[in-house]
């Protein structure tokens, strides 16, 4: 691999590929950028395998046809050279996707794939054609170009511009191949004009299709961005007066005595830094606020209808488990979010995609209808044979036009499922009742194959729908050939193919409707454990800011310039302080970690005197809350490669968490042991256990427990031990039952030396 990278450093081709990239890619934000080079690179790897699996599947049935039932071996051959050679470079790709190429020019990888598929088999094509009996013909594959087209734009959904290059590529490749064996299509003029046309038409489509998918993902990271800019913002503006004030009080307690001197001047500073606080902590209050009425506004737009009041009912039993694992009734009642409203968010949302979508596809293929049936219409007055052919677009068009009287009907918006599959259903079958008029056994491949990858495309969602409208169109065509009286002649090999073609298209339609929604889904999700967040935070915030600002203004409307405070009413505030400081502090940590990560400064460190050391930093915190102890970490285990201060930090959280969220008296347990290789710690704890819904969910940004109303930083603190053992190499996660307490467990790596004899952990406090 690392000659195939020197050989491809010294190529004249990548200036041209410098180009291309140029061209196919605009200045976006980091994180989109980031974003979509990895899902190019992960979905590239997967259209490579289903374009490897096309190829072997697609050219075995045709060699076999060729050899068994054409009985032309000799074309039997060509095929499978053809297929061959196709395979052979798409296998390559695979393998160059394992070097540095695919960090540096996925782009040439994608078209490699693309005309991999379509090149060698417009060769094949090209072959067969001219050692064909007569007259000789070499056509435009309309129905090989629109199933390798739609497949891409379905599996690799980004960079628009780079799959026009390619279809570009494909059709350039056709009229090069024609020009040179000076093969015509079998009807050429007008027939070919449509045929074209068609084709542009497919690749309008795609391409549509892959702009909206970037378009929306670009708005949803944008719009992530900034809010998480707006917290890291108002963090930052907050930790400044939160810290002066804290020094201001702290110098105070450096008086002795019971009662400290003050004077009115600087209380009235410490007033006005805290009512700036207060502003910012509600300015980042009305920030979720006005996020959840914008989505509770949308929400009570929309009708209730049978189809999603369903999915409303099935969501209603993930919301109960849901909010009792996020604690959401023990929030206060100004800053509680309602569940049942967060959880539908993405049914709201999926509503009204769907409405949007298929008022475009309407559009679409009412212009793209309108569009071909001109052509259809001269050819049918010069051939009467194709005079069906503009029947069926004329009763396409009369569809079309009675569809979007349904469409816009209360009626019709209040069934999007009937809206969805009258409109995926409909075409095809009308398309499908002329061929069975003129005794077509054939089902009509090419209108099924682009109605069926358009549906995918423009509207990826509600992916049973989609099989719903594929299975009603089969079952058309089954019953109007059954009806019409059309005997099946087909051969055992013609069956597989057919079933094997269909199997393909509606496979790829539905894994892609599928993952979009599950991506849609988690971004929901997330957005909602956000806005959860938000609130509580608003609210830990709130409380120590409000009450530090009511304390400030009863002292001052005491008489004199010099006022005696006492001493516990400072400390308390100094104790606010500190909670608001560790707050903000994680806060802004968190948002920083997943751009800078987190750094370590591994050594050589035994575990045993490490957790010994811990243990007695935290016993204050376990006196307070009678709780128990046990430290079974071997004295003989091997030393683990770490970061003293960070790993502190990971136990730490750990430790503190089974307090906070436990009831006083509760049990703890540290062990070690050697497994595969690596250290695996866990701290086990007897206490309430913890929800199943939130165990899958506890280590994500924005999660918070449900027993501690007031707890900041729950969610922080094992975002951040989960950073900090990533950054080790190592994995962390949690077993845990409702009523049986809780083991949290991470792996850490094993040291190749002897640790230190004084380790940097007697500095972590």
């Amino acid at each position: 691999m690392q000659a195939i990278d020197r050989i491809w450093r010294t190529l004249p081709i990548n200036a041209v590929l410098a180009r291309i990239k140029a061209f196919t890619s605009v200045s976006e934000s980091a994180d989109y950028t980031a974003w979509r080079q990895k899902f190019f690179g992960d979905r590239l790897i997967l259209a490579t395998w289903a374009g490897l699996l096309w190829t072997v599947v697609q050219g075995g049935l045709l060699v076999t046809l060729f050899s068994f039932y054409v009985q032309r071996t000799e074309l039997a051959e060509i095929i499978l050279v053809c297929y061959s050679l196709a395979a052979a470079s798409i296998a390559v790709n695979l393998l160059l996707q394992k070097t540095r190429i695919q960090q540096a020019c996925p782009e040439l990888l994608f078209l490699g794939l693309c005309w991999s598929l379509t090149g060698f088999a417009q060769v094949g094509q090209l072959i067969i054609s001219q050692k064909g009996p007569e007259p000789q013909y070499f056509e435009l594959n309309v129905a090989l170009f629109t199933l390798i087209f739609l497949t891409l734009a379905a599996l690799i959904p980004v960079r628009w511009k780079l799959h026009a290059i390619a279809q570009l590529g494909v059709l350039a490749f056709y009229f090069v191949l024609q020009a040179i064996s000076g093969l015509q299509p079998e009807e050429p003029g007008l027939e070919q004009v449509w045929v074209v046309l068609f084709q542009l038409w497919v690749c309008f489509i795609c391409n549509l299709g892959v702009y909206l998918y970037e378009h929306l993902k670009r708005a949803e990271i944008a719009s992530r961005q900034q809010l998480q800019a707006f917290v890291q913002t108002v963090s930052e503006d907050l930790r400044i007066p939160v810290v002066s004030s804290l020094q201001g009080l702290k110098g105070l307690l450096k008086q002795p005595g019971e009662q400290i001197a003050v004077l009115r001047s600087r209380l009235e500073a410490m007033l006005e830094s805290s009512d700036r606080q207060f502003d910012l902590v509600n300015s980042l209050l009305d920030k979720a606020r006005s996020s959840a009425r914008r989505d509770s506004s949308q929400r009570n737009q929309i009708p209730v209808n049978s189809l999603f009041t369903q999915l409303a009912n099935i969501g209603l039993e993930r919301v109960e488990k849901a909010g009792r694992a996020l604690g959401l009734k023990e929030l206060a009642p100004s800053t509680a979010i309602k569940t049942n409203n967060s959880t539908i968010d993405y049914e709201v949302w999926r509503y009204q995609f769907v409405i949007e979508r298929l008022r475009l596809v309407w559009w679409i293929t009412f212009i793209c209808t309108a569009t071909l049936f001109i052509p259809e219409y001269l050819v049918g007055q010069v051939n009467p044979a194709r005079v069906y052919g503009q029947y069926t677009y004329a009763l396409i068009l009369l569809y079309l036009a009675a569809w979007s009287i349904f469409y816009r009907s209360k009626f019709g918006r209040d069934r999007p499922a009937l809206l969805f599959i009258s409109f995926a259903s409909g075409i095809p079958l009308i398309s499908q009742f002329f061929t069975t008029i003129l005794g077509i056994i054939d089902p009509d491949i090419i209108v099924w194959t682009i109605v069926f990858l358009m549906m995918a495309t423009l509207v990826p969602v509600c992916w049973r729908l989609h099989i719903i409208s594929q299975i009603a169109v089969l079952t058309g065509y089954l019953f109007m050939t059954t009806a019409a009286g059309i005997e099946f002649y087909w051969t055992p090999l013609r069956w597989v193919w057919l079933g094997w073609y269909l199997f393909w298209i509606c496979s790829i339609c539905d894994i892609t409707v599928y993952t979009y929604e599950c991506l849609q889904q988690n971004e929901f999700d997330s957005r909602r454990q956000l806005r959860i967040f938000l609130h509580s935070v608003a609210h830990d915030l709130k409380t120590p800011v409000l009450g530090a600002s009511l304390v400030l203004r009863n002292l001052l409307n005491r008489p004199g310039e010099t006022l005696q405070v006492p001493r516990y009413v400072i400390e308390r505030m100094v104790q606010g302080g500190d909670r608001q400081l560790h707050l903000i502090n994680s806060l802004l940590e968190a948002h920083v970690s997943p751009t800078q990560g987190v750094v370590c400064q591994c050594e050589p460190t035994a575990l045993r005197a490490f957790t010994q050391a811990v243990i007695a930093d935290v016993e204050p915190l376990l006196n307070r809350n009678q709780a128990v102890l046990a430290n079974l970490v071997p004295a003989d285990l091997p030393p683990v490669n770490v970061d003293p201060l960070q790993l502190w930090r990971v136990f730490e959280n750990l430790m503190t968490n089974a307090l906070k969220y436990n009831p006083p008296g509760v049990k703890l347990t540290l062990k070690a042991i050697v497994e595969a290789g690596m250290v695996r710690c866990s701290v086990q704890d007897n206490g309430v256990g913890i929800h199943s819904d939130l165990c899958k969910q506890i280590f994500d940004l924005y999660s918070r427990g449900s027993h501690v109303r007031r707890s900041p930083g729950l969610g922080l603190g094992l975002y951040l031990c989960q950073q900090i053992i990533t950054a080790h190499g190592g994995k962390i996660g949690v077993i845990s039952t409702p009523g049986s307490g809780s083991t949290f467990w991470f792996t850490l790596p094993l040291a190749t030396s002897r640790p230190n004899k004084t380790p940097l952990y007697k500095l972590a406090r």
